[in-house]
């Protein structure tokens, strides 16, 4: 049970006071009428009838506090705009900066590939049996006949030959 329901009394509602040049919701807005712009407004007092002359009344000033309250949002407008295409100049000099390295690793990339290709070519090549044969023949090496096998020519190191 809350104080307002134990004593009876209710607090008085305090309402906002509502700014200058403000509409309530759901009020009527009247505009004044404009004059036409084939018509003079500013008739000479003699020219009206009934009238005595009385100075001219200037509308009041309502477009300087529009102009105030939209300031504000013009320059945060404004504000997140140049901040925005700064931070997107940021990212393309970046995604720039990384394209370049992408390149130059892709292109030593292609490089290394290529100094593999022909040390594979290279190693193939010394491997097969005819250029083995040669170079064990220039270290010393010759082919027994009749074992079917290499020997450096030590007579220690020959095998018995197959019966």
């Amino acid at each position: 049970m809350t104080i307002e329901q134990e004593t009876g009394r209710v607090t008085p509602v305090r309402r906002a006071v509502p700014k200058p040049g403000t509409r309530r919701p759901g009020a009527s807005h009247q505009t004044k009428p404009r004059p036409r712009p084939d018509t003079d407004v500013r008739r000479p007092a003699a020219a009206r009838p009934g009238e005595t002359a009385a100075p001219a009344r200037r509308p009041a000033a309502r477009r300087s506090s529009t102009k105030r309250q939209r300031a504000p949002f013009v320059l945060l407008v404004v504000g997140l705009m140049c901040g925005g295409l700064v931070s997107l100049l940021l990212l393309n000099i970046m995604l720039n900066r990384d394209a370049i390295t992408d390149a130059k690793l892709r292109e030593e990339i292609a490089v290394a590939q290529q100094e593999k290709e022909a040390l594979r070519l290279e190693y193939e090549r010394k491997m097969q049996p005819q250029n083995i044969a040669d170079r064990a023949e220039a270290q010393g090496y010759h082919l027994d006949k009749n074992l079917r096998s290499w020997n450096a020519g030590d007579p220690s190191a020959q095998a018995v030959p197959e019966r």
